[in-house]
Formats: structure tokens, C-alpha cells, sequence
């Protein structure tokens, strides 16, 4: 006879491990906002073609499926966002660059032309003329900081088509720089330490070996709050006999 009779509602927090690097530990995912296993099979049927029985089912055979996985998260960080890009991210270092008459040719007024480095401290940049090393006045040209753009007012003096060398240096604060499309797949570790909100009980989800794709759209200009989501297959690997397991303590 049942004793007891509770739902069942899951709260945890998720860390990640990626698994094709050697040196990696775990790390906290975030919010995660959906993380669905999601079970099925490959039917085979022999049905009956005798006339008292036609159309019925002799035998069947159910020939489980791999367990898939879904996660989705909304929590954005240099992984997360580079895991969102299916990309690689790098360290922009924190140190300051000094450059020296960099070569940039003005095609038109008007329109901005990309300089060797973004981030750049607008109060370094100096502006000369290549042919005479003339300077040229600060009220002449606009240099857009962050991606590193320097363009000439539509009515300056200057001719289309001016060569200038322009000396600036980047601010000293880094950051990060992720080339999306460098990877094929995600292939993480995961662990669930988490609650049955329900009971109280503790409860460890572990997924030894996913491999995991973006899926679906990045809006870089949603209205709400974005979302990152992952689909992929639980694969049974280092000896493992399970594609998950779930442990429950008291």
C-alpha cells in the first residue's frame, strides 16, 4: 500500500565540463532555464495477414532509441556565449597597444574605415596627412572607439581617396573575442546538484557524456531577455552503463 504520495518539481544548479579538454573542471552553467531527456524506440511488427486475425500484431519489438538532450539557458558569459556561437573564445589581453602612423586611406568622406585595433582611448588618437606629415585638425575627423573606425567629415578640406597615418593607443582594459562556427559539436559532462522542491530530497542528475549543438535562432536584437538553446544525444562512454543517472538522498 502507498504510504506516501508527492509530485515531483526540480530546481539545481548545472555544471559543465568540457570533455575534450584534458585540463578542464567543472563550472556553473547558470540559469538554466529547461533540461529535458527525452526517451523513445524503434518499433518492429509482424502482423497477422489471416483472415480471422488480419491486421493484428503477432509479435513486436521495441529497440530503444539514444536518449536525447535538451538545455536551454539565459545566463551569458565568455562560455556561454561562445558555446551559443558554437565558437572559440580568446583573452583580449588588458594591456594598452601604442600605434605609430598606421596607413589608412579615406576611399570617401563621410564613411568610416577600419583601423588595425578596436577599444581605442580617443584621446591619443593624432591624425597627419601621409604625403607632408601636415596635421589634421581633430575637428575634421570622428574615430568610433569600440570597433575601431576613423572616418573624415563629409565636408572636409581633405580630398576622397587621402592617405593619412593615424597614431593612437588601445585602452589597457581587455576582454574577450570568440570566432563563432569553429566547432562541430559540444561535448560536456554534466551534473545537476539539485532539490525536489516537493520533498526536500536532494537530487543528483548526472549526464557522463553529451554532445550537444546550438539550436534555433540568436536574436542579438530580442526584446527580452535572450535565451541560448542545445540539442543533442547522451552517449555511453568510459565504461558507463547508463547514458544518465539520477541519485536521491534523504
Amino acid at each position: 500500500m502507498r504510504t506516501e504520495d508527492h509530485g515531483f518539481k526540480f530546481a539545481g544548479t548545472v555544471q559543465v565540463r568540457n570533455r575534450r579538454d584534458a585540463g578542464s573542471g567543472f563550472y556553473d552553467l547558470g540559469n538554466t532555464t529547461a533540461l529535458k531527456t527525452s526517451h523513445s524506440a524503434d518499433t518492429k511488427e509482424r502482423v497477422s495477414r489471416r483472415k480471422d486475425t488480419h491486421g493484428q500484431a503477432l509479435d513486436i519489438i521495441k529497440t530503444p532509441k539514444p536518449v536525447e538532450i535538451s538545455l536551454e539557458l539565459d545566463t551569458f558569459d565568455k562560455d556561454n556565449l561562445a558555446a551559443a556561437m558554437m565558437g572559440a573564445s580568446a583573452v583580449i589581453p588588458a594591456a594598452a597597444v601604442n600605434v605609430t602612423d598606421e596607413i589608412v586611406v579615406i576611399g570617401k568622406r563621410g564613411q568610416g574605415y577600419k583601423l588595425a585595433h578596436g577599444n581605442i582611448d580617443p584621446a591619443t588618437v593624432t591624425v597627419k596627412k601621409a604625403e607632408d606629415d601636415s596635421t589634421v585638425d581633430a575637428a575634421q575627423y570622428t574615430v568610433t572607439e569600440a570597433p575601431g573606425l576613423i572616418a573624415l567629415a563629409a565636408d572636409a578640406p581633405l580630398p576622397d581617396g587621402v592617405k593619412l597615418k593615424v597614431s593612437y593607443k588601445t585602452r589597457a582594459a581587455g576582454g574577450y573575442k570568440i570566432d563563432a562556427a569553429a566547432v562541430s559539436e559540444l561535448e560536456w559532462e554534466i551534473i545537476v546538484d539539485g532539490t525536489n522542491t516537493v520533498t526536500g530530497e536532494k537530487g543528483i542528475l548526472r549526464i557522463p557524456c553529451a554532445k550537444l549543438a546550438a539550436d534555433g535562432d540568436f536574436d542579438w536584437f530580442k526584446d527580452d531577455f535572450n535565451t541560448a538553446s542545445f540539442k543533442g544525444t547522451a552517449v555511453l562512454a568510459d565504461g558507463n552503463t547508463a547514458p544518465y543517472t539520477f541519485e536521491v538522498y534523504k
